[in-house]
């Protein structure tokens, strides 16, 4: 437990030395919220909420907001995810080579992905929040959060395997731009296409389009988001306790000889 809590200390001092993210957080989400309320149309649109059948009728805007933070937390939690895992794996693996708990590790950095989303997911919430009513606040910071967890997993899942920070950050934006534009009622008319279930936030836009506009609960869509996020989690820590324990094994040639 002391492992777990010293690796999760520093996971989370990590995250909060991100200057980039930060200004992300208090600067870019309420911009582009902002913008999305005082810019898009306010023409009543409507369009169907594909996991429950559901016919919504609701102002451009305010779906267009729900879209823009969608974008904004899923880029922010997955890029600030990807940076502290990228900066941080070298000295990982040295840790786990040495004989650091590899499930201490693993469970710092969930534990500080869950944090960042909660934290992101609220805050954008609010914003949105401040400009319209919505009808279950609840759901849609709970949509908000899955988005974040689920790129936070996929953030994860590229700093395994990307060699820089920029192309983290390329690789990012593009997904989550690319998943947030096909699914927006205003920019794609056929949003609710079979192809569309298949984006890693689709679960988080349902679930978010639900609290805005309805009274339901749809639950499906918060299961998909877990799913994703499990797969790319799994992935990414799997791994990571591959790769780690490779480097255990060699070390012991070494330290044998070294006894010797």
């Amino acid at each position: 437990m002391n492992a777990y809590r010293v690796a999760t200390r520093y996971s989370l001092v990590e995250l909060a030395r991100n200057q980039l993210a930060a200004l992300v957080l208090v600067f870019l989400i309420p911009i582009a919220i902002s913008l999305a309320y005082f810019v898009i149309t306010r023409e009543v649109l409507t369009f169907r909420l594909r996991t429950t059948g559901t016919p919504i009728q609701a102002a451009g805007q305010q779906a267009t907001t729900i879209s823009c933070a969608l974008n904004a937390v899923s880029l922010l939690v997955g890029f600030a995810m990807f940076a502290s895992a990228h900066r941080a794996g070298a000295f990982d693996r040295r840790l786990a080579g040495a004989g650091y708990s590899r499930l201490a590790l693993v469970l710092a950095k969930l534990t500080t992905l869950l944090v960042a989303a909660v934290i992101v997911g609220g805050y954008a919430t609010a914003w949105i929040a401040w400009y319209w009513s919505i009808q279950q606040p609840v759901l849609l910071w709970t949509g908000m959060f899955l988005t974040g967890v689920v790129y936070g997993a996929i953030g994860l899942f590229f700093a395994l395997f990307l060699p820089g920070e920029l192309e983290g950050m390329f690789i990012i934006i593009l997904i989550t731009v690319i998943d947030n534009v096909l699914q927006n009622p205003i920019t794609n008319p056929a949003s609710d296409a079979g192809v569309v279930t298949l984006l890693p936030g689709y679960g988080a836009m349902q679930t978010c389009l639900a609290a805005g506009f309805t009274d339901t609960a749809p639950v499906s869509p918060i299961l998909l988001s877990l799913g994703w996020a499990a797969a790319f989690g799994a992935i990414a820590f799997g791994t990571f306790v591959v790769r780690t324990r490779n480097r255990t094994r060699a070390w012991l040639p070494a330290l044998a000889s070294a006894v010797r």
